[in-house]
């Protein structure tokens, strides 16, 4: 009965564990900058990227930020409406659009997005 007991709380640590380490990183990922969107957009539009865990996390988990996150939302858009070509992560028109994003977001459209130290642009 013992090894029942401990193997139950041993599960049960393990569900808590990754239960924190998901809301950890959902809280850390709502704190997203314009930096850290930039680095994303970039990582997907890089022909020489092998791995692209900062653009999966950033189309993951929302962003606090209403203008990031509508960024966010738009690249969703675009990863759903153009599938990816051999050996790339979207088709062209896909890539044209998200390079559109990431030149706004780059060129200071001034919509409240943080910056890179978290201080509002506006």
């Amino acid at each position: 009965m013992n090894f029942w007991m401990a193997a139950l709380a041993a599960g049960g640590g393990i569900i808590v564990f990754f239960a924190w380490s998901n809301r950890q990183t959902a809280k850390a990922h709502a704190r997203f900058t314009a930096k850290d969107v930039d680095d994303a957009l970039s990582e997907l539009l890089a022909p020489d990227a092998r791995d692209h865990d900062t653009c999966d996390l950033f189309l993951a988990w929302p962003i606090d930020d209403p203008y990031l996150e509508s960024i966010r939302q738009e690249s969703l858009r675009i990863c759903r409406e153009c599938p990816p070509g051999p050996g790339k992560d979207m088709n062209e028109e896909g890539e044209r659009r998200v390079a559109a994003l990431l030149n706004e977001l780059r060129g200071g459209a001034n919509h409240g997005a943080r910056t890179a130290d978290g201080q509002n642009s506006k």
